[in-house]
């Protein structure tokens, strides 16, 4: 079975770096996200009252497109491990007045703050990737446990499968294996679809994108085992 490049630092590290660099990842990061969020939230399908819980939430640009779609009637959590990404986020959820729909709280996605069976939708952008294999299968587990037994998940991440031999893939792996620090980035992409059917999750739906047309993402929407 192929293997991922390992992270040499740890997720304490990462937490770290996009603590430091919120400001910079919501200014020229977030704008790549956007086409692709916006089909991830369309093949999610989100009903009106349905609530619904972001792990790894960033500054906020999903959370405050989720508190639309579930209407006023519908309850949004988010959830980050940098404290800067949660400030930023109930910022933004202040601004474009959706704060009475959005609770932010900073926590750890392998520890979730939540008891169980209390989510109809998880969405996961660009998160799953910050950690290392076993511990993927940890964050896992906890979306499995507060996702109710008719729940969705919705994984948006750099998808290795298939995409071997992409430039862009490669040249990720050379960045990440080669250059000092680059590591503590945390993210690079990964066997997603494998890892959520190892963990029993059944995939439904899949759909390949690419951002600005050189950064290959896939879609993965699955119900939890």
């Amino acid at each position: 079975m192929t293997t991922l490049p390992e992270p040499d630092v740890s997720n304490q590290t990462v937490v770290e770096t996009y603590h430091r660099l919120a400001a910079l990842y919501d200014w020229f990061v977030t704008p790549l996200q956007a086409s692709t969020r916006q089909r991830a939230l369309e093949l999610l399908a989100i009903e009106r009252g349905e609530p619904v819980v972001e792990v790894g939430c960033g500054p906020g640009h999903a959370l405050v497109a989720l508190a639309e779609r579930v209407g006023p009637d519908g309850d949004i959590v988010g959830l980050d491990a940098a404290a800067s990404m949660v400030s930023r986020a109930r910022r933004r959820a202040i601004r474009e007045g959706a704060n009475t729909r959005i609770e932010t709280c900073l926590g750890d996605v392998r520890s979730l703050p939540f008891r169980g069976d209390v989510a109809d939708v998880a969405f996961v952008e660009d998160t799953l990737e910050l950690f290392a294999e076993d511990e993927m299968t940890t964050v896992l587990g906890e979306l499995e446990r507060f996702l109710r037994p008719d729940g969705r998940l919705c994984v948006v991440t750099m998808e290795r499968a298939g995409a071997e031999d992409d430039l862009f893939v490669r040249a990720y792996d050379w960045l990440f294996e080669r250059v000092p620090g680059y590591e503590r980035f945390g993210c690079r992409p990964i066997y997603a679809a494998r890892t959520l059917t190892e963990a029993g999750f059944e995939i439904e739906r899949r759909e390949r994108l690419r951002r600005a047309r050189v950064w290959p993402v896939e879609i993965l929407i699955a119900r939890p085992p």
